[in-house]
């Protein structure tokens, strides 16, 4: 048991900034659209304002994954990044909440200046991110990869359930002393949690500094300069991960940046019985009915991140058997009970990639359902059932990037003992060896595990020196989640430009159209989602 409790709680360590980052993420998405047009910025800025988001993570999380695989600081590889991050990015959210005290009142330097800060939030948060996920597959043996990435969905699901719950309550009477607005409350609990949970994760997690003749002196940009070569020599589980990713990614781009909107434009046609929209009274109420919706489908997630791991198993950690030892050998009714659990569990379970492909599916069918649910109950419904899809979303795929990675290392490892037990039988003497492989390039351990990274023996993406780079291939699977939304971005807003005509010779519907198209760029997803989930079940 105790040992248990210890692994726990280096999961929960481990994975505890994630919280902090995905409340921080949840103030920028769910407030701050009406924040920016508070300030009176037009809708059209707002939209390019959001561009940030894909702008930054095309970007900044290659970057500083390769950037990254290479540091030598005394403090670790990832330490570095993300306290840097962090700072940048509690700089930021302080900006944001103070900007009109920040920029004299002026209207235009008061704009510009909450446009920059949102910009650098998001490169800030898209650096954090991939920091914490490299360090989550830096930490952790193949074998314990689905569960630190467990954790980590659930940590994400602890952070959108608190960001959405403080966003209902009236922040500006119950916490004056931090702040007279509702964003300034926010982003100061959001810096406070960002900033506790960050600390918690630096300091209880142990990283082996590289050695600095291991850093290398060039290729840092080479997810930049040779993006084709980087990908044909990646093994193909990486690659197959990544084409699921990029089909999964075109139906979570419109779900997440539209489902408010569409329960919010149901919820105001209803009330208008055909007529106008009902005006901006009816609009506001239908944006809190959405943001209800997503809260829901935040629990469920939550509640999925902790259930399903229950009937998941790994490649890694293989199937799990049919009888527990420590059960059987107990005699009372709680060995029992224990031991007919454990059983329904272990026939019930399923690999990650059927999980994958059965949450997939779920998501394309909900989305593809959203174009004949007229309800603003119906809609919210699906969102919630969605909740299942994102749980997974956020697990899976960052877990079995994880086994490959470290797997493809360990094998490595293998092989290399076992050269140097043949070239020993053979008569090659030591020296001869270790003058090819030289003592700084000897495998680094990482947190006591005996898990290990190998010198460069063969063709796989690597560091400067044959690690196959934890932060250079989540940096480039970053980039496939990304390219959807660019391309999902242009084809909404080409559904949204060909109904407007329609929309304008039926004005009294607007409410009900905008909900129409905003499902049928749901379905288009749906659709690519569908063909996601096959090749999810070919992994």
């Amino acid at each position: 048991m105790s040992s248990r409790l210890a692994e726990a709680g280096q999961y929960a360590t481990l994975t505890a900034a994630l919280a902090g980052l995905q409340f921080a993420w949840a103030v920028e998405t769910g407030f701050g659209s009406p924040y920016l047009l508070s300030l009176g910025l037009r809708k059209s800025l707002v939209s390019l304002v959001w561009l940030a988001g894909p702008l930054s993570g095309l970007i900044t999380q290659p970057l500083v994954g390769a950037l990254s695989d290479r540091c030598a600081s005394r403090f670790g590889r990832r330490r570095p990044y993300i306290v840097g991050s962090t700072v940048c990015t509690i700089a930021c959210l302080a900006v944001i909440g103070w900007t009109r005290e920040i920029a004299g009142g002026r209207e235009s330097l008061t704009q510009w200046l909450a446009i920059a800060a949102f910009y650098l939030l998001d490169f800030a948060i898209n650096a954090l991110q991939g920091s914490l996920r490299a360090l989550i597959v830096d930490a952790l043996p193949a074998a314990r990869q689905t569960a630190g990435t467990a954790w980590a969905s659930r940590m994400l699901g602890i952070g959108s359930v608190c960001g959405y719950l403080m966003g209902f309550l009236d922040l500006g009477r119950l916490l004056p002393f931090l702040g007279s607005t509702q964003m300034q409350v926010l982003t100061t609990v959001a810096s406070a949690m960002l900033g506790a949970t960050v600390a918690v994760t630096c300091w209880f997690t142990a990283e082996t500094p590289l050695a600095r003749s291991s850093a290398g002196t060039g290729g840092h940009l080479q997810v930049f300069s040779s993006p084709l070569s980087l990908l044909h020599s990646l093994p193909r589980v990486i690659k197959g991960i990544f084409r699921v990713q990029l089909l999964a990614w075109m139906g979570w781009f419109p779900f997440l940046f539209y489902s408010t909107t569409y329960v919010a434009n149901l919820f105001a046609a209803s009330r208008s019985d055909g007529g106008s929209s009902g005006g901006s009274g009816v609009m506001e109420e239908g944006a809190r009915v959405g943001s209800l919706a997503m809260f829901v489908h935040a629990v469920v997630s939550l509640v999925s991140s902790l259930a399903l791991p229950a009937i998941t198993y790994s490649a890694a950690a293989g199937r799990p058997q049919l009888r527990m030892r420590s059960a059987v050998d107990g005699s009372s009714v709680y060995s029992a009970l224990r031991r007919m659990l454990h059983n329904i569990l272990a026939r019930a379970s399923v690999s990650l990639q059927t999980m994958w492909a059965i949450s997939l599916a779920l998501f394309s069918v909900a989305m593809l359902l959203t174009t004949v649910v007229s309800t603003v109950d119906g809609a919210s419904a699906l969102l919630a059932a969605c909740g299942v899809s994102w749980a997974v979303a956020v697990w899976i795929p960052f877990s079995m990037l994880g086994e490959a990675i470290r797997g493809a290392g360990a094998m490595r490892t293998q092989q290399q003992q076992q050269q140097r037990q043949q070239q020993h039988l053979h008569g090659i003497g030591d020296d001869a060896e270790y003058s090819r492989v030289p003592t700084d390039e000897i495998p680094l351990g990482t947190m006591g595990d005996g898990y290990a990274h190998g010198p460069e023996h063969d063709p796989h993406a690597r560091d400067g020196h044959g690690e196959l780079s934890a932060g250079t291939i989540l940096g480039v699977h970053n980039v496939f989640c990304v390219i959807p939304q660019f391309f999902m971005a242009v084809v909404s807003s080409l559904v949204f430009a060909s109904f407007e005509h329609a929309q304008d010779a039926s004005a009294g519907g607007a409410a009900g159209h905008q909900a129409q198209q905003i499902a049928l760029v749901m379905a288009l997803g749906g659709l690519s989602s569908a063909a996601g989930a096959y090749f999810a079940w070919q992994l």
